[in-house]
């Protein structure tokens, strides 16, 4: 992580303990039947016990909060090298025409970068106050390639051009190459996630609302089949009168349901998560959304079913 900010992760861990405390004052009379027998005996036994109850939901809070801040600064880092991976084609356009004509590789570099361009501007912005502080450009350009190591792109964009410039040859010809294959590839990958759009909306549509629906329907025939048996029941037939569903398959049934379309959701969330080419960690903010929709489905196919089949009995 580039320039972390110590004193977010301080006041992290101050909140961590105000909010454990804050747990640990509604959670004392559960802890208190489970660990009655240490309650009951000696008073370090109750100070050990409560101690080390606190510092256990302290521990657990606090790298709780911690991960969601990095997953945070994860998130920004990858948006950050997603824009500068869209930017770079022209970026490296601009550096070209600046290289021939005649400017230095340095002050290229500043100047190929348009205002729009905010995260890259930035980050050639640094690259120049590092060169202007005496560090070398090779240096320079190692530290952003390293800093960017996870995209493919970037980080073999500029390592050729360092190896251009250990080189000492012309840095226009096989900028431009690198410019016209970048260009090339985001077609492809336009073209590819165009592609699996219709695969992911596939996906969406079965996990939200094929499979609830189908787990209602579920539920909707074996309440059917048990009126079936009560109606049939009635004619007297001993054979009849003791066939019936018992009533515990219905409970059965639905937390069943309920589980596998938490299940199909989640792996759905996943693999949509791997389509949209996505870091595993990223289907997270997709899990909620499908879950909370295939559950509410899943409740309102049900009652209207039932409702509609158990007015025809």
């Amino acid at each position: 992580y580039d320039n972390l900010n110590y004193l977010i992760i301080t006041n992290i861990f101050s909140f961590s303990v105000i909010l454990s405390l804050i747990l640990y004052i509604f959670l004392y009379p559960f802890f208190y039947v489970w660990f009655n027998s240490y309650y009951q005996s000696g008073f370090v036994w109750k100070v050990v016990t409560n101690f080390v109850l606190y510092f256990l939901i302290n521990l657990f809070v606090y790298y709780f909060l911690l991960l969601s801040y990095f997953i945070y600064l994860s998130s920004i880092h990858s948006k950050n090298q997603d824009a500068i991976e869209k930017e770079l084609p022209e970026f490296l356009d601009s550096l070209v025409s600046n290289l021939k004509g005649g400017i230095s590789l340095e002050k290229a570099l500043l100047k190929s970068v348009r205002k729009e361009q905010v995260i890259l501007l930035k980050e050639v912005s640094l690259i120049n106050e590092k060169i202007m502080m005496g560090i070398s450009v090779l240096t320079a350009l190692k530290d952003f390639r390293l800093k960017y190591s996870n995209s493919g792109i970037i980080s073999r964009t500029f390592f050729l051009i360092e190896e251009g410039i250990k080189g000492g040859g012309n840095l226009s010809e096989p900028l431009e190459e690198i410019s016209k294959n970048l260009k090339r590839i985001y077609m492809l990958d336009n073209e590819i996630k165009a592609n699996s759009g219709g695969f992911s909306m596939v996906i969406s549509v079965i996990s939200m609302i094929v499979a609830p629906l189908l787990f209602s329907l579920a539920i909707t025939l074996l309440n059917f089949i048990g009126n079936l048996f009560g109606l049939l029941s009635k004619s007297g037939n001993t054979f009849l009168s003791a066939s019936s569903v018992p009533p515990e398959f219905s409970q059965y049934l639905i937390i069943f349901s309920y589980a596998m379309i938490i299940l199909i959701t989640i792996f759905s969330s996943l693999i949509i998560s791997q389509l949209k080419n996505e870091k595993l960690y990223q289907a997270m903010k997709y899990i909620p959304i499908y879950v909370t929709i295939s559950i509410v489905l899943y409740w309102q196919f049900s009652n209207l079913l039932l409702s509609f089949f158990n007015s025809i009995f």
